[in-house]
């Protein structure tokens, strides 16, 4: 699969380079909208993945370029323009998607993956032609059952040819498909790497897999070797290992290669520091000039997104406020302007403090794409007890409803939660006569890292520890001796819950920050978002997006229009006068809240927010929507 990367900071785009290198992807690089442009025109490319922001041609007009000239590539916009507002405009110039700078790896990747299927929607993750079988999710292939060993080019090469087994290829159209435009080399490469995987295959037991079609190119070889895509298989529950290179797609780490590209560019971003530091110097001194204004706009800017491209999120946060201040234009008060000098300060500590490089995706990413994943096969149960007996009833109860459940200590449960992650969990909460242990690992299980849903069952009757488990998160206390099936009935209303995974939720609030909030939270449990900084596109984004749930903020001090208009509009339609919603606002009077609900809302959250609580009320009005909507078929 090829990608064209349209960046214009080079170290932000040799790291994402790098990561997208190390998931098998041709990538070319382009450091200007108009030189994206030209090899989008030349060269066959399966993503484009380019900036807004960019010299000579910006992001918006390469889409509508693009478009223009019927070329239905996927684009993806990666910037970091965080309004709403910004993403709308990007979707309507023509592109697929929109990713906000700082982004979370494991989701781009994601996203990437996606994308493309969009366009291959027969993609699967194994291929099997003959005895040759291709595993693209750890990048493996075996013939036999043996493992061959390929070069990166020779299991390209391999891959292309068994998912287009009817198309010929051309030397030309191979080094098109798998070198970079920059590192194309002679036809005489591609010979050599095809001879090359030929007597691999040969030596394995796979002759002639590969032909060559006189005057045209090369081909799969049909007929003895028909070519099957049968559904990815489910990962393997019983397993008690991850093989390293199907997590590290999953969960890339930074390199060598990463910390040698920030030794290199870390000085370009110091001295983009010192030109907002020249700034706050010209402000003191009453020196400041429109010109060096926008100067320290684009410096901040370019920062934020390269920044965050090697993990540092403080920093990038730092360098997104300062250009909020700059963009909202500096007055000429020495509380502002200190207030606007300490975050430069701080944001230089940051830039001297990132020596060595943490790995961009924590646990909760993994635990992402596993959930994902999970959607497409039978739920799974992990059941944490030292009771042998008790754990093998419940096991017999979960399969005859189609559940799979394991059994752990609470010893390995950490290792096997971390190797294949459940959808639910089942803790006994006096493991090893230690309820101190037991309710530690809880807090961990429901943490914002892995926020996985906790059943617990105890021979201890006491209200103080269901005050406590409760407090904890636990969403299921059952007491002992408890039949299995209940047990089980208590599980499937926990899965049950999975059906919100996905729903489709509209905010509303024209405070920039607290959607950066609700995004942060939000898009962590799955749930589909369309953040809306302007009211006035309302109504038009609305029936565009068709949410199941609507969050409202009550006041908008930059709008003429309030939440409480908006609830009205709704409820005045025929057609969406059942949607869901909530509001969020910072007053909390009996006569406001009277207001909300007289309006029509559903219910009322107030500021600041609470995750927990949050989630919490989300979820639960989203399972009653649902559960409604099961009534009504």
């Amino acid at each position: 699969m090829k990608i064209l990367l349209v960046e214009d900071d080079e170290g932000a785009a040799l790291v994402l380079k790098n990561i997208l290198t190390r998931q098998h992807y041709t990538v070319d690089l382009a450091a200007d909208g108009e030189a994206g442009l030209s090899l989008a025109q030349m060269f066959t490319y399966d993503l484009v993945v380019l900036d807004i922001i960019l010299p000579k041609l910006d992001g918006l007009m390469f889409c509508r370029q693009l478009r223009a000239q019927k070329n239905d590539i996927s684009v993806l916009l990666l910037t970091a323009l965080d309004s709403s507002t910004s993403k709308v405009i990007g979707l309507d110039a023509g592109a697929d998607d929109y990713m906000i700078k700082p982004f979370d790896t494991s989701e781009l990747l994601a996203r990437i993956r996606a994308l493309i299927r969009r366009k291959t929607p027969t993609r699967s993750n194994t291929i099997q032609a003959g005895n040759v079988r291709l595993d693209s999710s750890n990048f493996q292939v075996t013939c036999n059952g043996q493992l061959l060993h390929l070069t990166e080019k020779e299991y390209a090469l391999l891959e292309l040819f068994l998912r287009n087994s009817n198309r010929i290829f051309t030397q030309e159209m191979l080094l098109d498909y798998l070198w970079p435009s920059e590192q194309i080399p002679s036809t005489n490469a591609v010979r050599a790497h095809i001879k090359a995987l030929r007597r691999k295959l040969k030596l394995a037991g796979a002759s002639d897999l590969i032909e060559t079609v006189h005057r045209f190119g090369y081909r799969l070889k049909l007929g003895l070797d028909q070519v099957k895509l049968p559904t990815a298989p489910a990962p393997d529950f019983q397993s008690t290992e991850i093989d390293a290179t199907t997590e590290n797609q999953y969960q890339p780490q930074f390199s060598l290669a990463l910390v040698n590209i920030w030794k290199r560019f870390k000085p370009k971003y110091s001295e983009r520091i010192a030109i907002l530091e020249q700034n706050i110097t010209a402000l003191l001194v009453g020196r400041q000039t429109e010109e060096l204004e926008q100067q320290a706009i684009a410096e901040a800017h370019m920062l934020i997104g390269s920044l965050a491209s090697f993990g540092l999120t403080e920093a990038a946060r730092l360098s997104r406020e300062i250009e909020k201040i700059f963009r909202a234009g500096i007055q000429q008060s020495i509380a502002q302007v200190e207030y606007l000098s300490q975050l430069v300060v701080a944001l230089r500590q940051e830039l001297e403090r990132a020596t060595v490089l943490e790995p961009p995706i924590a646990v909760a990413s993994r635990c992402l794409w596993q959930r994902e994943a999970n959607m497409k096969r039978q739920p799974r149960l992990l059941i944490i007890n030292d009771d042998a007996l008790l754990s093998q009833q419940f096991i017999k109860s979960a399969a005859s409803c189609g559940i799979e459940a394991k059994v752990a200590t609470l010893t390995d449960a950490r290792d096997v939660i971390a190797q294949n992650v459940p959808d639910v969990v089942l803790l006994d909460l006096y493991l090893s006569n230690s309820i101190e242990s037991s309710l530690e690992l809880l807090t961990e299980l429901t943490s914002n890292h892995l926020a996985l849903p906790v059943l617990v069952f105890t021979e201890v009757e006491d209200f103080n520890l269901r005050l406590k488990v409760a407090r904890l998160g636990a969403q299921t206390f059952l007491h002992k001796p408890v039949a299995p099936s209940l047990v089980l009935a208590a599980v499937i209303q926990v899965l049950q819950r999975a059906d919100v995974a996905g729903a489709k939720i509209m905010v509303v609030d024209n405070d920039s920050q607290v959607l950066d909030i609700l995004r942060t939270l939000l898009s962590t449990w799955g749930f589909q978002l369309t953040l809306l900084d302007n009211p006035q596109r309302f109504w038009d984004t609305l029936n565009t997006f068709n949410p199941d749930l609507l969050i409202l903020d009550t006041e908008m001090p930059l709008s003429s229009i309030n939440g409480v208009d908006i609830c009205q509009v709704v409820r005045n339609d025929p057609y969406w006068n059942h949607l869901p919603i909530m509001f969020l606002s910072v007053r909390k009077d009996a006569q406001t809240i009277n207001q909300l609900f007289m309006a029509g809302a559903d219910d009322y959250i107030s500021k600041p927010i609470v995750e927990p609580e949050l989630i919490a009320r989300i979820l639960n009005r989203l399972e009653r929507t649902i559960s409604e909507s099961r009534k009504l078929i």
